[in-house]
């Protein structure tokens, strides 16, 4: 909790005024993220994937007087159901455009890599029934591809040497501080999209609409 010994400063405040320790850092984050959250709460005893009626109102629910540009910006139409719309819209809004930011205040401190994990055919969990739309990044999926775990189906033989580029990446960053993509400088900084078809710079920014939430928090 901010205001104790521990934690004196708020993280927000710490990296506005340079107040913490400055140490390379990696940030990343899912390109799918509430994707998990979604399908598990329509996995869960008594869910059931949500009805195209209902999107309109849990996006009125979470966003209030904002919803109707949030609305605008992510119409249903745009997505194949509304599980996914509902994923998409939150999984900017809450992870994706506040990594980014994140990534900007380190940046102006110290040594800086941010990457976004990418893959598309991701493990399900073990013993659960197939989702109703495709898990891709979501918000578990990414320990399969660096930790030997029961919880996750088997990653693909084909996907064994993108999970080792991963796993000597994260390796090599905890060595020497540095990876084999830019560090992120300035507003547009590099975003490295990891997955097993394209190791390449991301648009992020563009991809998941952070100049709107920039606008609309």
């Amino acid at each position: 909790m901010a205001g104790t010994k521990l934690m004196p400063l708020s993280p927000g405040e710490a990296l506005r005024t340079r107040r913490f320790n400055r140490v390379p850092v990696l940030v990343g984050v899912n390109h799918d993220e509430e994707r998990g959250r979604v399908l598990g709460q329509e996995l869960a005893p008594g869910g059931a994937p949500m009805k195209p009626e209902e999107y309109g109102p849990a996006v009125r629910e979470e966003f209030c007087d904002r919803a109707d540009d949030v609305l605008k910006r992510y119409p249903l139409s745009d997505f194949p159901s509304a599980g996914e719309a509902l994923a998409t819209v939150d999984t900017d809004s809450t992870w994706s455009a506040p990594t980014l930011d994140t990534a900007r205040l380190l940046s102006r401190w110290t040594p800086t890599r941010m990457y976004e994990f990418s893959e598309r055919d991701t493990p399900w969990f073990n013993g659960y029934p197939a989702p109703s739309f495709d898990q891709r990044a979501q918000y578990m999926s990414e320990p399969a591809y660096l930790f030997d775990l029961a919880l996750f189906q088997d990653v693909k033989d084909e996907q064994d040497r993108f999970r080792d580029r991963k796993i000597s990446t994260w390796v090599d960053f905890a060595r020497t501080g540095r990876t084999d993509w830019p560090g992120f400088r300035g507003a547009d900084g590099h975003v490295q999209k990891l997955a097993s078809d394209a190791w390449q710079r991301a648009d992020f920014a563009r991809d998941h609409n952070c100049l709107f939430w920039k606008n609309h928090r």
